[in-house]
């Protein structure tokens, strides 16, 4: 009976522990059920934001589940639309950071009016001195500009497109005539900083940019062609290079002795081709080695189009006088944050059309004995090195041009005449 009135008084208890422990699990799985709706609720929203426009699959994993998504949309090109300047502009944020969203995507296409554009061209031609060209990961046609790029943010780091597209029909969304469009894209990236953000990231705000500005002009009826994205991507570096890229041998260039990295097409198109390698050591070795090559090929309207926008930045043959040599034979250079280069460039008749051909080689410059600021430095190039130089350029252009597996030799690229170098620096 005392074993019996014992149980008795313990079940009380018992039954509360249990009743306790399945009130847990209900919370648990109705807490998990809901992080589960929210995170479903948000894919959607990104997948109906700015106008279907986003790159939902590749950005799901920046999606959380423990918030809803913060979507601002307008436009004129909205359904319904919206008086605005812009023919859309949308931005979707998720999370709250102390000073900014935890991550968050972007998209504008705006008409510009010819001041807006005079004014953009203003801004770029005062900056075109200390910069070097942008990347744009996809052949553009002409009257098509663009460039990536990539930012730091409070936590992590984001990428970004620009396109300027011209459109001879003009316009509509703008009360005073337009006949350009100006496509601005900023998309998360999981790299630490801005410097880490790797190719594949650009490429895809390239193809978002593309994708945005195709919307507009198809349903513009404005006259520009439909920008293709079918060039091959450029894959991630490696010690190797592809076997488009296999003439680029560092050795056999006498390039400098060092340990390096290689990027370039992973497979053949016959509108463009890159190759890309570069050293991965620390400092400047004696005597000014190339301690990176870039070669660049386009044909057909490809070619026109990269022709034109190396002219509007002042970087197409004959734009530049050579740098004044001094009594000695020896020039100046300016190393600033953007490493100095040579480009040489050359014209070829291809199975593609008019063909296109630049490789720009980078010197290893020890800006640590120059006069000047910790930003910008004076540095003397003697004579010989500044004539070894051009040589380099030369010995890799040749070689690429008769590589049978590159790019030249699978184009059928021929009767080729050399257009003349450019300095790619600072004065």
């Amino acid at each position: 009976m005392r074993w019996i009135r014992g149980r008795r008084a313990w079940f009380p208890y018992a039954l509360a522990g249990g009743v306790l422990a399945l009130a847990v699990a209900g919370t648990v799985v109705w807490f998990s059920a809901d992080r589960a709706q929210q995170r479903a609720d948000n894919l959607r929203q990104l997948d109906r934001a700015c106008a279907g426009l986003l790159p939902g699959e590749r950005l799901r994993g920046f999606v959380p589940a423990d918030g809803a998504g913060v979507l601002e949309e307008y436009g004129t090109m909205l359904d319904p639309g919206q008086e605005s300047r812009a023919l859309l502009n949308c931005t979707l944020s998720w999370g709250s950071g102390r000073w900014e969203p935890t991550h968050r995507v972007r998209i504008r296409a705006e008409a510009q009016i010819a001041a807006q554009v005079e004014e953009t061209e203003a801004a770029e031609a005062a900056e075109a001195g200390d910069r070097h060209i942008s990347d744009f990961p996809l052949p553009l046609p002409p009257g098509v500009t663009g460039g990536t790029g990539a930012d730091d943010r409070v936590e992590g780091s984001e990428v970004s497109a620009s396109l300027r597209v011209e459109c001879p029909g003009g316009l509509r969304g703008r009360k005073a005539p337009s006949r350009t469009l100006q496509v601005s894209v900023e998309l998360p990236s999981k790299a630490d900083s801005d410097h880490d953000v790797p190719a594949a990231d650009h490429l895809l705000a390239a193809r978002t940019a593309v994708a945005t500005a195709n919307w507009v002009t198809e349903r513009q009826k404005c006259g520009a062609k439909p920008i293709r994205t079918d060039a091959s991507p450029r894959p991630a570096a490696g010690p190797a290079p592809t076997k488009l890229c296999a003439w680029l041998d560092p050795d056999g260039l006498e390039f400098a002795q060092d340990t390096w990295e290689f990027s370039g097409d992973g497979a053949y198109n016959r509108r463009a081709g890159f190759c890309s390698g570069r050293t991965t050591g620390y400092g400047a070795p004696p005597g000014l080695p190339v301690v990176e090559v870039t070669a660049e090929s386009w044909s057909g309207e490809f070619a026109r189009g990269a022709y034109e926008r190396h002219s509007d930045a002042g970087t197409a043959p004959g734009q530049r006088a050579p740098s004044p040599a001094r009594r000695d034979g020896s020039v100046v250079i300016r190393a600033s944050a953007f490493s100095p280069k040579l480009a040489l460039w050359a014209k070829s008749e291809c199975d593609g059309g008019t063909g296109y051909h630049r490789i720009a080689v980078t010197p290893a410059l020890d800006s640590g004995n120059g006069d000047g600021d910790e930003e910008e430095k004076e540095v003397v190039v003697e004579g010989s090195d500044r004539k070894r130089l051009s040589a380099d350029a030369r010995a890799a252009l040749d070689r690429y041009l008769a590589a049978a597996d590159g790019w030249p030799g699978r184009t059928n690229c021929r009767a080729t005449t050399i257009l003349g170098e450019v300095e790619e620096w600072p004065r």
